[in-house]
């Protein structure tokens, strides 16, 4: 398994879970600090590519990798790019070939930066400094069956209902020193 200490990977339980909200917020709170990128990784599964955007990026080598410099749509990418991330990246991948979209997206665009990352599938591959699982209430939205193994392996679990307030004192708490995350 990848260790990858500078990333903060983000998983959910279903779509609108948070997950980009967090996202945000975390590069909002380290960008005045810390040179940020975001990405957003969406492994496809045969049958789901109605369900996934499209960055106008074709795949050719099982996944492509898009940079978002449009600071002004509605895709998760520009909101990561408007929080103040410095670049911001999506990847779209089919499922089977997820390491080796990482492997190269990490040693083309990656020297020491934070990575803060959307992605709960990237966690079978990789050990990140920080992973966090936003969650809607069970039967709110599409629960996946390994959701226990993820659930697991979280640093932090939020929910989607929960108090804001839970969520900015986690986020007030935490910082990136010395090439790690730590929560206060």
């Amino acid at each position: 398994m990848l260790s990858i200490p500078n990333m903060v990977l983000i998983g959910g339980n279903s779509r609108n879970s948070g997950k980009t909200t967090m996202a945000c917020n975390i590069i909002s709170k380290l960008s005045s600090a810390h040179e940020i990128v975001g990405l957003k990784v969406t492994a496809i599964r045969p049958g789901e590519d109605q369900f996934h955007g499209n960055h106008g990026v074709e795949e050719t080598t099982g996944f492509s990798i898009f940079e978002e410099l449009n600071a002004s749509s509605h895709k998760d990418t520009s909101k990561m790019l408007m929080a103040g991330a410095h670049h911001v990246f999506y990847i779209r991948v089919n499922e089977k070939f997820i390491q080796k979209a990482l492997l190269h997206f990490l040693s083309t665009y990656i020297n020491k930066q934070i990575i803060v990352c959307e992605s709960r599938s990237l966690r079978r591959f990789i050990n990140p400094g920080l992973f966090l699982m936003m969650m809607r209430l069970p039967g709110e939205g599409k629960t996946k069956n390994d959701l226990d193994t993820f659930l697991s392996q979280a640093n932090h679990v939020f929910y989607f209902d929960e108090n804001q307030d839970v969520k900015n004192q986690y986020l007030s708490k935490l910082h990136f020193e010395n090439g790690k995350f730590v929560v206060l």
